[in-house]
């Protein structure tokens, strides 16, 4: 199985020193030299552009990937309603990504509960052909709920996995891809610059699940955002570190000028 590993987003202040150079760099190109994978948070605020998305592609390398966000306009403000335009748009912008694109995460509001289901089946048989979908359920109702890991199983699409207290653990294969997310609470760091709250306990659990996923499992994609432990690239690093000897985890190579520039594995 193929791990690809890496944050949600890459764009914080707080970064700076602690993993990008101080001095002004392009982050995400300095963030690929590091990971080989990200998850877009920034498209679920707002549909990106057809050049924002060609200049994601245009500055990182080959076997990069990204994992955009539906935009919560579709999963939170119209509850998957009459969103068909929107969500057309978006799979078309997001397809200038090419073999970078992933798989796109449909992130359900808090507020979407499983006696919707009939209107979840609806909207995730509509989404456009030729994309990998992982759906993540933020509602206690979907946990182990068997009528939407049926349909996950029939799409072909994954259960996105969630470390987060107030979500339902829905660690469940349904395809052959998996999806881990490692959240935190909102608001409880100060800032983003280093580990405030060591969770390798948890993180050591999660390699393991990793470690046993079943043969059918190709490739796992594991996010992990600040509010985890503090410092999302420090957690990554962890997670590297235990499965790096067992799973296929490809990193970039180190630029040249690696003496100048803070190591990710120091």
């Amino acid at each position: 199985m193929q791990l690809r590993i890496g944050t949600c987003g890459w764009s914080f202040d707080a970064w700076r020193g602690p993993f990008y150079p101080a001095e002004d760099t392009d982050q995400l190109a300095f963030y690929a030299t590091r990971f080989a994978a990200v998850e877009i948070d920034s498209t679920w605020y707002h549909m990106p552009s057809e050049s924002t998305v060609n200049s994601w592609y245009t500055r990182t390398p080959a076997e990069f990937i990204f994992c955009p966000k539906l935009p919560g306009e579709v999963t939170h403000e119209k509850l998957l309603r009459d969103c068909e335009a929107l969500v057309a748009r978006f799979t078309e912008v997001i397809a200038g990504l090419h073999e970078k694109l992933g798989c796109v995460l449909v992130q359900l509001s808090p507020k979407f509960a499983a006696g919707e289901f009939a209107r979840l089946a609806d909207f995730l048989r509509a989404l456009p052909p030729g994309i990998r979908y992982a759906v993540e359920f933020r509602h206690k109702s979907w946990e182990d709920h068997p009528q939407a890991l049926g349909l996950l199983r029939e799409l072909r699409m994954a259960a996105a996995m969630v470390d987060h207290p107030w979500y339902p653990r829905m660690e469940h294969v349904t395809c052959d891809f998996a999806y881990l997310r490692l959240l935190g609470r909102r608001d409880v760091f100060p800032d983003y610059s280093k580990v405030y709250l060591p969770r390798d306990p948890k993180i050591a659990g999660w390699a393991q699940m990793l470690r046993s996923l079943d043969d059918g499992v190709s490739r796992a994609y594991v996010f992990v955002n600040n509010q985890f432990e503090g410092h999302s690239p420090a957690t990554v690093r962890k997670l590297i570190a235990l499965l790096d000897a067992d799973l296929d985890i490809p990193l970039p190579e180190p630029p040249r000028n690696e003496d100048a520039q803070p190591r990710l594995f120091e």
